[in-house]
């Protein structure tokens, strides 16, 4: 019986195999079909990724010839690990529970149990969870879990590299799951942003930092014990600045997380799962796209291969968890989740100008007590977007934070039915224009209200866009599980009826509910009255108004 050998070609993290062989053609071809498989010149051997599922298959291929795989004991063990483990992982995932052991600080929900142990299994992986599902909070488990057994527990480096306009929210979600403030956000230019890299615990960066030379070249001389890739999708071709630094970065252990893990083409897959995973596709995007991607003369992707979608599908399952809404069943009938956007620009000094005005207004006694919560809902206008006075508004295309956002989780969201909730005509009005969609507010007649209605309950329309006070009652929305507030105003029953427009008989799943919220402003005092449900109406002359006016005007206390 002929014999194939595998040994070790190097050290991990090269991942490599080299086969050896006595030549023969059926065999070569049976090589050559390996994802990822190279020639190597110099030393004249065929070298393979050391990934168990396509070492597996190789194996079955052989033998069906009468030929024999044999690996040297460290090459068999090490497959042997990770095979088990990748058996293992895939029973957690497929229960949706674990009954992991961690000292949780915050109680997880059974699939975030199933998500932890999942990725304590693989060392890693891609948590492929729709929005509202917690993928945020596993990962911080998981990276508090590295160490957890530890004593004295490591330093433990992390790198989180997330859109810029959720670093802040990540930092907020490290103290409420892990218990610390043991992070840094590194801002400014890179003689300032470099100090930090690395100081603390956990650095988070802006997925930008990694088109910046100077950066992805200080990122890459470190060996970071994890990595954390939010909105992996934002990493897709092969060729860009940020991804081939993402690749030359160094880690123990990796995570993606998406909601969307392949956002327009099959292709897109590759360069989030490479870097999660080296060499589960091979280390050649153009290998991969040869594979299993179908080509036309113009060498644009049509779709996958016939054949080769079952292999695909299962090379990404083998190292990632998907779930749905749909799919949970333990989740509570609402979901909230705050996306913290942070104002910039002429955007930051229209904010900074108007809230001066008002306070000085406030100091000398020109805004009435009764009236002070409405006055300050002025700024809401600035953080949406809206810039001068009414009726000649300027609207910010460029450098406004929310909609920088709303790209984004439109993104994210894909073709999911979504309602928009926004307090001004305006705003609205340039949403729709953005991202299509019907309006309901003010000025839209009766019939056509009903038709917008009907349209996105039946599927016709995927996006809706409704004023609060407007759509706020006497609505049906059903079709949504996800509703976005690009503002709010202190009104707690619109608040509460607008939910209730998708959270309401004839809903089958989970509603996710969105708040954007841009950072030191007066959103962060609407956001904490809401929260605690403050019956605002009731108090718009008394204590309540007067400390909300004055933290919202960055007042202290007289």
């Amino acid at each position: 019986m002929f014999v194939l050998t595998l040994a070790r070609f190097g050290q991990p993290p090269d991942h490599l195999l080299v086969a050896t062989f006595p030549y023969d053609e059926g065999v070569r071809s049976i090589v050559r079909d390996v994802p990822g498989r190279r020639w190597d010149e110099k030393h004249r051997v065929w070298l393979l990724p050391d990934n168990p599922d396509s070492i597996l298959r190789m194996k079955a291929r052989l033998e069906a010839t009468g030929w024999r795989l044999s690996m040297t004991p460290d090459v068999r063990n090490y497959l042997n690990a990770a095979y088990q483990s990748a058996h293992e992982a895939a029973a957690i995932r497929d229960a949706g529970d674990s009954d992991i052991a961690f000292d949780y600080i915050t109680e997880p929900y059974a699939h975030q149990r199933a998500g932890l142990a999942f990725l304590v299994k693989l060392g890693g992986g891609a948590l492929l969870w729709e929005m509202g599902l917690g993928k945020t909070k596993t990962a911080i488990d998981y990276a508090e879990w590295l160490t957890s057994g530890a004593d004295p527990a490591p330093f433990g480096r992390v790198l989180v590299i997330c859109p810029n306009t959720v670093r802040r929210n990540w930092g907020r979600e490290i103290e409420k799951h892990a218990g610390h403030k043991d992070y840094v956000i590194p801002d400014g230019d890179y003689k300032k942003r470099m100090p930090l890299v690395g100081s603390r615990r956990y650095t988070i960066l802006n997925t930008e930092a990694l088109s910046h030379p100077r950066m992805s070249a200080l990122l890459a001389t470190r060996t970071w014990d994890l990595i954390v890739v939010d909105e992996s999708t934002r990493f897709k071709g092969p060729t860009s600045l940020r991804t081939k630094a993402l690749h030359k970065l160094t880690a123990t252990h990796r995570i993606i997380l998406t909601g969307t893990p392949i956002t327009g083409s099959p292709e897109d897959a590759w360069a989030p799962f490479e870097f999660v995973s080296p060499g589960l596709f091979g280390k050649s995007f153009y290998g991969f796209r040869d594979r299993y991607l179908d080509l036309d003369y113009f060498k644009k992707v049509q779709g996958v291969k016939p054949g080769k979608a079952a292999e695909l599908r299962d090379r990404l399952g083998s190292r990632s968890y998907r779930i749905l809404k749909a799919d949970v069943l333990d989740l509570p009938p609402k979901v909230y989740v705050d996306r913290v956007v942070t104002l910039d620009g002429d955007q930051k000094r229209a904010y900074v100008t108007m809230r001066d005005e008002l306070r000085a207004e406030y100091e000398g006694g020109q805004i009435e007590a009764f009236n002070v919560l409405t006055q300050l809902l002025r700024l809401t206008q600035i953080t949406s977007g809206m810039i001068g006075e009414a009726g000649t508004y300027q609207w910010l295309d460029k450098g406004n934070a929310k909609l920088a956002e709303m790209d984004g989780l439109m993104d994210e969201l894909g073709e999911e039915p979504v309602v928009v909730f926004g307090l001004y005509q305006e705003e609205l009005r340039q949403l729709a224009l953005r991202y299509g969609g019907p309006i309901i507010y003010g000025p839209t007649p009766e019939k056509d209200r009903a038709r917008y209605i009907d349209d996105f309950q039946a599927g016709k329309i995927r996006r809706l866009f409704v004023q609060t006070r407007t759509g706020g009652i006497g609505i049906n929305l059903t079709a949504a599980r996800t509703a976005i507030y690009y503002t709010r105003g202190w009104g707690l029953e619109e608040y509460l009826q607008s939910q209730d427009r998708l959270h309401r008989i004839g809903q089958t799943g989970t509603v996710t509910i969105v708040h954007l919220i841009a950072e030191g402003t007066v959103d962060i005092q609407i956001a904490a009255a809401l929260r605690e449900k403050t019956r605002l109406a009731d108090n718009l002359t008394g204590d309540l108004a007067r400390r909300l006016a004055r933290e919202a005007l960055g007042m202290k206390e007289p």
